[in-house]
């Protein structure tokens, strides 16, 4: 077993060996003719089922009439931690809200082919393979322990009782965060629900898929005046222990402690003194099929000891990018105001969706400056500055897009300079046509007004990070999707996410590209239709609703 949650064999770190993620990353790229040979099939009759749900551990039901968030999208989507001085108290409500903001049920969908229940945050396939975990102390309304959300009834199942944060502090190499927090969300990925699929490529979008849910997040919890940090630096096997999750189909892959304890007083470790198995749950499916390209690069990333962990963060260097001084670029800073549209994050998350169809209608100028703008003021990532995470030089993704129709800007390929805020065009008179290819040939983000690829220094990133760099450039990116998915509903215009061939999307915006490797595609442009915003839905699930597939 796991003394102090830690394991007592450590087996050999290989975090360094970069040839796993090296692997793993050209072996799960899109070309034409690798999709051309695709035998993959889907068989609905064993999709996996969208919630986990456990046979016996006890639920709580969490209030259904916690608050909406209504300050300004803009400002809570372009801000990552709040300056207010006041540390809040969080009660089971706000927890209640949190959750239910970044992933809970906001829409119900009857098609021909199943019922969706679509969520506050986008999934890749609407698949939902990320689950939250609730590891806190005594708050208002709810005992400390370790609590598995599910969205679908809006319960939270008590995994272990008790305060836990030392156990999961100490994982994380002592990090003060989660010492100082009342809670922490773990996100983890249930492997198989996205592998039905995307297969082995699944891996990737373990973290896009958390990335969305973290944008939600972020700025759920700005809206309220509650701090959050994403640490991706821990010892795997002590955190996927402690939340009493099968390693071998579902993994810990975040941590995200909220707000701060204006009181910390002294938390003991909690020794070994209860059951450690795993708790039984529903099959998700009749058949799983295993891939194991998936678990050979996630295993290859573990972190083994809290020393391992404390020196991982030490050595971590976010790649600063270099700012443009040509002439010609076109210079942004200062047209953007915060406040100048009316959406509530509440409004916004629940207007949000995946746009079906676009209607080659231009956008203006001000939303795509608004959305560049706070798409990259800053993630509170361990790995991107541990004093000041509003420094948005510190990133590990860059942003290129594809302008097809922005009312003031050449039709064209561009790179967006965070440091100056300023555009530098790559190439004039694009056709249409280029950004659907690119995205595999979908015509929908042909018509996308415009098409952002964000995009990591791979190589650079494995160097320094090691494969665990693999994970945090692929999360970084999808908050930063996830975040020009709300500031596009914050301006009333859709938004949707796509795979793309890997190779010609590098080659496209070569040479100054050549290098960079693509974590993730976003379309925005006007919607093609009116679709109704989703709301807090009046009725939970039942457990029938729930195992219907």
């Amino acid at each position: 077993m796991y003394k102090f949650m830690l394991p007592k064999f450590i087996p050999k770190p290989v975090n360094k060996e970069i040839n796993y993620a090296e692997e793993y990353h050209e072996g799960t790229k899109h070309d034409e003719i690798s999709i051309q040979l695709s035998r993959h099939y889907l068989d609905w009759n064993n999709k996996p089922l969208p919630f986990k749900i456990y046979s016996a551990l006890p639920s709580i039901s969490l209030p259904m009439d916690f608050p909406q968030p209504t300050e300004g999208a803009l400002a809570c989507i372009g801000n990552t931690q709040t300056t207010r001085d006041k540390p809040v108290v969080l009660e089971i409500k706000d927890l209640a809200e949190i959750l239910f903001f970044a992933a809970g049920i906001t829409r119900v969908l009857k098609l021909d082919y199943g019922t969706y229940y679509m969520r506050a945050a986008s999934a890749t396939g609407a698949l939902y393979p990320i689950e939250l975990y609730v590891i806190c102390q005594d708050i208002p309304g709810l005992k400390a322990g370790v609590y598995h959300f599910c969205p679908g009834d809006f319960t939270l199942a008590e995994v272990r009782s008790g305060d836990y944060r030392a156990n999961l502090a100490r994982a994380a190499g002592d990090n003060d965060n989660i010492m100082r927090s009342p809670i922490t969300i773990a996100f983890t990925s249930f492997a198989w629900r996205n592998a039905w699929k995307y297969q082995s490529r699944s891996y990737r979008h373990w973290f896009w898929d958390s990335g969305v849910i973290a944008a939600n997040l972020l700025a759920t919890c700005y809206s309220i005046n509650c701090s959050v940090h994403l640490i991706s630096g821990f010892v795997d096997e002590a955190v996927n222990y402690l939340l009493r999750i099968d390693d071998k189909q579902e993994a810990a892959i975040i941590l995200a402690p909220l707000g701060v304890n204006p009181s910390i007083g002294s938390v003991p470790v909690i020794e070994e003194n209860e059951d450690s198995s795993i708790p039984k749950i529903i099959a998700l499916s009749r058949n799983e099929v295993n891939y194991p390209e998936i678990w050979k690069i996630h295993k290859a990333s573990y972190l083994h000891t809290k020393e391992e962990v404390i020196n991982w963060i030490r050595a971590t260097t976010p790649l600063n990018q270099t700012s443009s001084n040509r002439a010609e670029d076109l210079h942004l800073k200062g047209s953007f105001e915060a406040n100048a549209h009316g959406s509530t994050l509440g409004e916004t998350i629940l207007l949000r969706g995946s746009a079906r169809r676009f209607s080659r209608q231009p956008i203006s100028f001000k939303q795509l400056y608004a959305l560049l703008h706070c798409s990259t003021r800053g993630v509170p990532l361990d790995i991107l500055g541990n004093k000041n995470y509003n420094n948005h030089n510190d990133s590990n993704v860059d942003i290129y897009f594809i302008a097809n129709d922005v009312e003031g800007l050449d039709v064209g390929s561009y790179f967006f300079d965070r440091c100056k805020e300023s555009l530098q065009q790559l190439k004039r008179t694009v056709s249409r046509d280029i950004s659907g290819y690119l995205c595999l040939g979908q015509s929908l983000f042909s018509d996308a007004s415009v098409v952002f690829f964000l995009m990591s220094d791979l190589n650079n990133i494995l160097d320094n990070l090691g494969n665990r760099g693999y994970r945090a450039s692929q999360f970084e990116a999808g908050i930063i999707a996830g975040k020009i998915y709300l500031a596009a509903y914050a301006q009333k215009i859709g938004a949707s996410g796509s795979t793309f061939f890997d190779d010609a999307v590098s080659e496209f915006f070569s040479p100054h590209a050549a290098d960079k490797s693509t974590m993730i595609a976003v379309g925005v442009g006007i919607p093609g239709y009116k679709s109704r915003p989703g709301k807090v839905l009046p009725s939970l699930l039942t457990r029938t609703e729930m195992l219907t597939r």
